[in-house]
């Protein structure tokens, strides 16, 4: 009876040991944040000297003037719904967390607030080249538009023909390396984050905020989640 008892206690300890174990290998592995592809697009090679950003907030069911972008335009919709037609083509439905491209060039007959009780907020970020202008409108607006602006990156007259548009979700607490090798413009969708550079700088930004990086400052930056309970949502804009 002993014997079997002391058998019973090995096989008790070992299977704690063996769970300890199990549970930290799980932990190591977990991953504090994942990445996806949004968008990856290509244009005309243009020699582009500033990115001007703006974040635009639609009132329920308001109607975006028909507009042309001398520029192309990339962006994200951060909160809503958005019916968006480029002329020639059928339009397209944006739900909250897609990103889009506008072409310079062809005219866009729709980018309206699809929603009859909630608001739309999307970022729109165009690559210009000199003396090219934010965007025109058709006609002369008669109702008004809340495009608050975002901090401006001025470039040396970068040739640019790619956007790539990721998604990055770090978990609560959590961290991210972010890798930049080509002209980058990060945007915090929710959430409060820090970044830290390798000399040590950290910058903190809130949801709704850009943080530009240029080409030729390549980086290796760390990303936090300053919250311990709530995820954060990082969308980098990468143009090459």
């Amino acid at each position: 009876m002993k014997k079997i008892n002391k058998i019973f206690r090995k096989l008790a300890l070992t299977t704690v040991i063996l769970t300890i174990v199990t549970s930290s290998v799980n932990a190591q592995t977990t991953t504090s944040e994942s990445t996806t592809e949004l968008l990856s697009t290509s244009f005309e090679p243009r020699n582009v000297v500033k990115i001007e950003v703006g974040d635009f907030h639609f009132v329920p069911s308001q109607i975006g003037p028909i507009h042309v972008h001398v520029a192309p335009a990339v962006g994200y919709v951060a909160k809503g719904e958005i019916i968006y037609q480029v002329e020639g083509r059928k339009p397209v439905f944006l739900r909250e967390g897609d990103a889009f491209f506008e072409p310079a060039g062809p005219r866009i007959l729709r980018f309206d607030n699809a929603s009859a009780t909630e608001e739309a907020i999307f970022i729109d970020l165009n690559l210009e080249q000199k003396d090219e202008p934010f965007i025109v409108f058709e006609k002369e607006l008669t109702t008004h538009i809340d495009r608050r602006t975002l901090p401006t990156l001025e470039l040396d007259g970068k040739s640019m023909e790619k956007v790539n548009v990721f998604i990055s979700e770090i978990n609560p607490g959590g961290l991210k390396d972010l890798k930049v090798e080509a002209t980058m413009i990060g945007y915090v969708a929710e959430g409060i984050i820090t970044i830290k550079g390798k000399d040590g700088i950290q910058k903190r930004f809130i949801s709704g905020s850009t943080f530009p990086i240029p080409r030729g400052e390549k980086q290796s930056l760390t990303v936090k989640n300053e919250s311990s309970e709530v995820p954060a949502k990082i969308v980098s804009f990468y143009m090459h």
